[in-house]
């Protein structure tokens, strides 16, 4: 795979240049205020809490990694898109079924592996795949 090859089959994305998907572009600094908001709340209570830490970080990546996916539309940054939205959702289910249902943190392990475990299945299976 070329990582530096242009990607221009998505989205609202018709031509190559950092400027052919502006919606898609900006929608990221949402996700970008929304960390920098976060983080300041969390610096401003003094708070150790290391999942939501963890969760604000992530955010973060999300909101650099879809803007360079969206601006830059490569290899590179696809991978730079969907890998911190992937350690979000996995992340997300680790702690939530930690803090909601108790759970401990070998059992929470299990919700993330077993959606691996689905995915994987259904990829297997051809659910989700283009057609054509």
């Amino acid at each position: 795979m070329d990582w530096q090859a242009q990607i221009d089959n998505y989205c609202e994305r018709l031509a190559p240049g950092l400027l052919a998907e502006p919606l898609n572009a900006l929608t990221n600094f949402a996700f970008l205020f929304a960390a920098f908001v976060l983080t300041r709340r969390y610096q401003a209570n003094g708070k150790t809490d290391t999942s939501a830490l963890f969760l604000i970080v992530t955010l973060w990546a999300i909101g650099f990694g879809s803007l360079a996916f969206h601006t830059f539309a490569t290899g590179w940054a696809g991978l730079a898109d969907t890998l911190p939205i992937a350690v979000f959702i996995f992340g997300f289910n680790f702690l939530a079924l930690q803090r909601f249902f108790a759970l401990s943190a070998r059992q929470a392990l299990l919700g993330p592996l077993a959606l691996i475990g689905l995915l994987i299945l259904l990829g297997l299976l051809g659910v989700g795949a283009p057609s054509g």
